[in-house]
């Protein structure tokens, strides 16, 4: 629209007067420099905070289709500033032999957890405890002055013995045998660990002092003719066993052929990995919700940077 113009004579002054003329609109800049330096900081995020199944049989895994949201994995996430360069997982476990103790708070969850990489079905405990049998099995044959008990793995269970006959299971040298097929509610399984005995079928190691703590006695064993290849480690009162991948700062862990960090390559910051998570039950458990408290899995992350 055009301006109207109006003209006013005052006391002989002629004055214009516009309405309605647009002015220029005008703009201009500037700039101001940011810069922020970042603090070296490891720190990690592990999404769900907490894992519940329900309704689990004895001797049996269960997956997703029992846990309470449906969640199946685990996601581990580098939110601090550093690379991450290792991450393992540790699991609580009871302090004492849960089996025949007639109440559920004796069990841990955390001892019935295995992990695998998102990739793999190589379901493997962080690190399962088992404890020698408190009362003679009388289909199993050891050596005299052995203690044996069971590696329990859902509806797998594998007998296993040691040479206690000396004490100090933790002393380089002791032997440590494990069956080869499995005992199940329907199969004997190999429980004939002894030395003579004509149907013995099991794997021998040879246990070696643990360099990162001597109070135990490792190797790196298999299972079910190399089905699952793991780690041992025994404690010196040679009455308690922990069977182990994902652990590296068990027992032995940082010589066994089989410990192993759960990543495989440099966790950058801002880049997650995920586990598959499962439970594996044994036969046996009392019915009802496990432990006296939750059960625990702690992930740890470790940077070459010092914060």
């Amino acid at each position: 629209m055009r301006g109207i113009l109006f003209a006013l004579v005052i006391f002989g002054t002629v004055l214009l007067l516009a309405f309605g003329i647009p002015s220029e609109a005008v703009t201009r800049t500037d700039e101001i420099n940011v810069s922020v330096t970042v603090a070296q900081k490891t720190m990690i995020d592990v999404t769900p905070t907490s894992l519940t199944w329900t309704n689990v049989d004895p001797g049996s895994e269960a997956d997703s289709s029992y846990e309470a949201n449906s969640y199946g994995q685990i996601q581990i996430e580098n939110i601090g500033s550093t690379n991450i360069t290792g991450v393992w997982i540790n699991n609580t476990y009871p302090a004492s032999r849960p089996f025949g103790s007639g109440t559920n708070a004796s069990y841990d969850a955390g001892n019935f957890v295995v992990l695998s990489r998102q990739s793999s079905t190589d379901y493997m405990f962080p690190n399962r405890v088992e404890y020698n049998a408190s009362n003679t099995i009388v289909y199993v044959s050891v050596p005299t002055g052995w203690y044996y008990g069971r590696f329990r793995n859902a509806s797998h269970e594998y007998f296993w013995g040691v040479d206690a006959a000396s004490g100090d299971c933790n002393v380089t040298g002791r032997v440590f045998r494990i069956g080869i097929t499995e005992h199940n509610q329907s199969a004997t399984g190999d429980a004939d660990l002894s030395d003579g005995g004509t149907d013995t079928r099991y794997y021998q190691f040879t246990l070696t002092n643990a360099p990162d703590n001597t109070a135990w006695g490792y190797a790196s064993i298999n299972v079910s003719s190399s089905k699952w290849q793991m780690c041992v480690a025994v404690k010196n009162t040679c009455d308690e066993a922990m069977f182990y991948r994902w652990n590296t700062d068990a027992p032995g862990g940082s010589s066994c052929a089989y410990a192993q960090n759960f990543t495989t390559s440099t966790l950058t910051p801002g880049s997650w990995v995920i586990a598959n998570v499962h439970v594996r039950v044994p036969y046996g458990v009392h019915w009802g919700t496990t432990g006296s408290t939750q059960g625990k899995l702690t992930v740890i992350a470790q940077s070459s940077y010092s914060n």
